[in-house]
């Protein structure tokens, strides 16, 4: 486990690298500031820390899964096989990619929060405060980037991908499918409802956390134990994200991508 940890932390001082000399860390960085230009300069109104968090909270998992994507495209290349021929495991391999991800999107995450602090800070919100926001939203952010690593080209063949991604839209289609269409699977058959919906429910769950997570930053209640049981619950997900990743990763034919 050492050992694996620190090819994985030379991984990401290599990938940091070679992300900053590819240029694709201006996309973030133009992406931040329009994000503070658009939603949370100062507009005459003193701001509060919900409706900071509120931005925040979508924010940083976008930029997580948007910086994972570009991470992915720059990792998924046939020099990957000259990494991993130097004694470096795949669980490492991955492990980088990761943590890459995460470091460039905690990073941006932080200058948005700097500028905020600066220039329009929330008139309810001291440090403390953001730091206990700041805490779900990272996890968040961790199983975003999880997510997309779980589901990318380098991890998963293409069955599969469409697959879980099929069973994301069930899972989300419980505010889509109602009224005229349940109506007319009532009129087929009615057990065919209940079956819906127990499956929505059923592959909705694992959703919970991140979502109870993103109120959490928001109304910022740590005071009772359903919101560390759900700290809990985020670092579960976030484990089970990566172990599949893993497991996937470890036990498919290993082809990086031409370009």
């Amino acid at each position: 486990m050492k050992q694996t940890l620190a090819q994985a932390t030379r991984l990401v001082r290599f990938n940091l690298l070679e992300y900053l000399r590819s240029g694709r860390i201006f996309f973030e960085l133009v992406a931040t500031v329009a994000c503070y230009a658009a939603l949370l300069r100062p507009t005459g109104t003193p701001m509060n820390a919900g409706y900071l968090f509120t931005v925040l909270g979508l924010f940083g998992p976008l930029m997580a899964m948007i910086t994972t994507g570009f991470m992915i495209g720059l990792v998924d290349r046939p020099q990957g096989y000259i990494v991993l021929a130097h004694n470096v495991s795949r669980s490492a391999y991955l492990l980088g990619v990761f943590f890459t991800s995460i470091t460039v999107a905690t990073t941006m995450y932080g200058i948005l929060s700097l500028l905020v602090a600066i220039l329009n800070r929330a008139i309810d919100l001291d440090l403390i405060g953001w730091g206990l926001a700041t805490l779900p939203l990272f996890l968040n952010m961790c199983l975003g980037a999880a997510l997309v690593l779980l589901l990318s080209p380098l991890v998963v063949q293409t069955g599969w991908r469409l697959f879980i991604l099929a069973l994301v839209a069930v899972a989300l289609s419980s505010n889509v499918i109602g009224g005229p269409i349940i109506n007319q699977i009532t009129a087929i058959n009615p057990v065919l409802v209940d079956v819906l919906r127990a499956v929505q429910t059923i592959l909705s769950s694992p959703l919970v956390p991140a979502m109870y997570g993103y109120h959490l930053s928001i109304t910022r209640t740590f005071s009772n134990i359903t919101a560390w049981s759900n700290l809990l619950a985020q670092c579960s997900l976030l484990l089970a994200f990566l172990g599949l990743a893993h497991y996937a990763f470890k036990r498919r034919d290993l082809i990086f991508s031409a370009s």
